[in-house]
């Protein structure tokens, strides 16, 4: 059975909405962004990086959220998550990689900034991420408006690591007001029923 080293509050989140949605069966083992269990010699040894999450199945051992939607959609999706052409695999690669190179790292440090702050939030510091935000969310904003999903125009591994990605922020208080069609894209794939499956586990 395939297993996936991560809490449901952690970006093994995506791994499991899309192992649900699939319908393939896998243990979780939780475990929490930073923790001790993540530094252990037996952790390391399946995920040098000590970071979540890691998946197993069989003798594949794989780490980076990315690489392993992409795996589970194309060996267990039969075309569900996936796109049906290869331009449109090229459009999901396309927005897949403009959100994790524009958009997630100032995503995740702001929400960082907030959730682990001693005291008052570094105000300067947010707003930095604030400003990288607004310098690529426009971009997002006028794709989404034509189309209610990433690519292909259905449902599909991309939209469960963009969605949770662009979620980030809010938890920082970042206002969405001036990007409609994101905040309706986010809430919508927020909202799907795997989506509070998996949180119940935690």
């Amino acid at each position: 059975m395939i297993k996936v080293y991560g809490g449901v509050y952690s970006r093994a989140n995506m791994v499991m909405c899309v192992l649900e949605t699939l319908g393939v069966a896998y243990e979780n083992i939780p475990m929490a962004p930073r923790s001790e269990s993540t530094r252990s010699p037996e952790y390391l040894a399946l995920n040098p990086t000590g970071k979540l999450p890691t998946l197993v199945d069989g003798e594949l051992v794989l780490w980076e959220s990315q690489a392993i939607l992409f795996y589970l959609a194309r060996k267990y999706g039969g075309g569900v998550l996936w796109v049906d052409t290869l331009e449109q695999e090229a459009d999901l690669y396309r927005w897949s990689l403009f959100i994790s190179n524009q958009l997630e790292v100032p995503a995740l440090d702001m929400l960082l900034a907030v959730k682990y702050a001693q005291g008052e939030p570094d105000q300067s510091f947010i707003a930095a991420q604030k400003q990288i935000l607004e310098r690529f969310l426009p971009v997002l904003e006028v794709h989404l408006q034509n189309s209610e999903y990433l690519a292909g125009g259905k449902l599909t591994v991309a939209d469960f690591h963009g969605a949770a990605v662009i979620s980030w922020p809010k938890g920082a208080g970042f206002d969405y007001s001036a990007y409609p069609a994101v905040d309706r894209w986010v809430s919508r794939i927020q909202a799907l029923p795997v989506q509070e499956k998996v949180r119940q586990q935690g």
